[in-house]
């Protein structure tokens, strides 16, 4: 935790956990996970909201994630439905996912657990791969209204476009103080939304109309702009050449987290959050370890 940040905040993930699976290698993988992970080496208490099979491979999976310094206590087991994974091919450090589909993570379900922690959490971190199923997709904006006092963070996560997407999007936006989406995302969203405005101007509209803090609309090699009501901000990121970038939007959101709860300036917030981001990308898996200052190291090798 930077000096700046003296109060450790209690900070969760909400939604899928899986396996990532590469060929000759797996890592503790799904978005809310990697955003508790970098959560926690941030140094704030990360927790995640998910659910795993009762079998070797989610018990594993629980225990590897405790390794990484993240609560495990909201973290179901189901007895029913195996654990999640998701296979990643990599081809110049992009990523292509295969996910599995009907695992314990589409089976989430407000417990006397999440009942209990909800309400302690300053920030939330949710998607909508989890909400794919109606079962967990209740549960989620369930948990999100007992956080009462939390700030929630909602990685849109697109990949289409049909009526169950479009009404899960409008309940998400609904539900979300910040929002983040890439470009392909963007497009997508304003196709399913019938906009031909330029991004930024769709994003404001976005913003009016479900009463949203901030949209991160990030731009890959690119960087980002951030866009409040009144303000905007770009930022044009780090030149690397990636190594694997399948985590590098999870690191993004919990740089950017980050930053917004210790009341940053919007330019010292996009570059922490592109920052991260691009470190994340030049390592494999997509939760490596890191530090503030290897992350300072990272600048000056960067210019």
């Amino acid at each position: 935790m930077s000096q700046e940040q003296e109060r450790i905040l209690k900070i969760a993930g909400l939604g899928e956990v899986l396996w990532d699976v590469y060929e000759n290698e797996k890592f503790v993988g799904g978005s809310p996970a990697n955003f508790s992970a970098h959560i926690a080496l941030a140094g704030h208490q990360a927790y995640l909201f998910s659910r795993v099979g009762d079998d070797q491979s989610g018990h594993e999976l629980v225990l590897k994630i405790g390794e990484l310094n993240i609560d495990v206590e909201g973290i179901q087991f189901d007895i029913f439905k195996p654990t999640g994974s998701v296979k990643i091919s990599l081809d110049s450090g992009q990523p292509t996912y295969t996910c599995t589909s009907d695992v314990a993570f589409d089976y989430l379900r407000v417990d006397s657990t999440w009942e209990t922690l909800a309400p302690q959490m300053d920030a939330v971190f949710f998607g909508l791969l989890a909400q794919r199923s109606l079962t967990s997709c209740e549960a989620i904006h369930e948990f999100l209204r007992k956080a009462t006092t939390a700030l929630k963070f909602c990685d849109l996560n697109l990949r289409r476009w049909d009526a169950m997407t479009e009404k899960n999007m409008h309940d998400s936006l609904v539900a979300a103080d910040i929002i983040k989406l890439n470009k392909n995302e963007c497009q997508l969203l304003k196709n399913g939304l019938k906009s031909d405005d330029d991004d930024i101007t769709f994003l404001r509209q976005l913003i009016q109309k479900h009463a949203i803090q901030m949209a991160a609309l990030t731009l890959g090699t690119d960087g980002c702009y951030l866009v409040t009501a009144k303000e905007q901000e770009y930022d044009p990121g780090y030149f690397i050449s990636p190594v694997d970038a399948s985590g590098a939007g999870d690191a993004f959101a919990a740089g950017l987290l980050y930053k917004v709860l210790d009341h940053a300036p919007l330019a010292e917030a996009a570059d922490f959050a592109n920052r991260l981001s691009a470190f994340v990308a030049t390592k494999k898996g997509a939760v490596p370890a890191w530090s503030f200052a290897e992350l300072d190291d990272f600048i000056v090798e960067s210019l």
